[in-house]
C-alpha cells in the first residue's frame, strides 16, 4: 500500500528503515515527542520491528507510514485506533526530519493519512494532539481543517517529569474536504 501526494510518497513502515528513522528520532532537540525511540538505535530497532509487524496483524489498531521524499525517509505520520475502545475515532500523529520542516510537508503528509482514515477505517471523527510550545505543530492541525476544542490540556513527559499545556484539535468526517 503506498499514498502518493503531489512531492510525498506515504507507505507503511517496514524492516530496513531503522537507521533513516533513527536519524530523527534519536534527535534529542525533539523532547515534545516522547513516544519517539530516541535514547539508542536499538529502540528505534524495536520501535521499527513493532510498527511493521502491526500491519501484518488482522486486530491493527495502528497504522505507522514513513513519508518519502525523492526515496528518502524524511518523517513519520500515524493514524491511531488505539486510544478508541471501540474504533470509532483515531488519533493522528506526524514528525518530520529538521532538515526537511517549514517546507509544509508535515501538512501534506497528516492531510493524506486523513483521507485514507476517512476512506479506509470507518471512522468518523480524527484527534490531534500537540504541545502548546509546539506552534508548529498546532499550525499543522489548523492548516489540515482541524478545530481546537481544548486548550487548557496538560501533558507530563515520563523522560524529564515535566509538564506542559497541551492543544487538542479534532475534525470530523463532514468537515473533511479531502485532497
Amino acid at each position: 500500500m503506498e499514498i502518493k501526494t503531489k512531492r510525498l510518497t506515504l507507505r507503511p513502515i517496514r524492516i530496513g528503515d531503522e537507521k533513516e528513522i533513527h536519524e530523527y528520532a534519536g534527535d534529542k532537540d525533539i523532547t515534545m515527542m516522547f513516544w519517539l525511540p530516541n535514547e539508542t538505535f536499538q529502540e528505534t530497532v524495536d520501535f521499527v520491528k513493532k510498527n511493521a509487524e502491526e500491519w501484518n496483524s488482522e486486530d491493527q489498531t495502528n497504522f505507522e507510514f514513513v513519508i518519502l521524499l525523492d526515496g528518502k525517509i524524511i518523517g513519520g505520520c500515524d493514524c491511531d485506533l488505539g486510544h478508541s475502545e471501540d474504533r470509532s475515532y483515531a488519533t493522528l500523529g506526524w514528525i518530520i526530519n529538521k532538515a526537511y520542516r517549514n517546507q509544509g510537508y508535515a501538512a501534506e503528509a497528516a492531510s493524506a493519512v486523513l483521507d485514507f482514515a476517512f476512506r479506509n477505517l470507518g471512522i468518523d471523527k480524527v484527534y490531534a494532539q500537540c504541545d502548546v510550545n509546539n506552534p508548529a505543530s498546532f499550525g499543522v492541525m489548523r492548516k489540515i481543517g482541524m478545530k481546537c476544542i481544548n486548550d487548557k490540556g496538560t501533558r507530563t513527559y515520563p523522560r524529564t517529569g515535566k509538564t506542559s499545556g497541551e492543544y487538542t484539535c479534532l475534525i470530523t468526517r463532514k468537515e473533511w474536504g479531502g485532497l
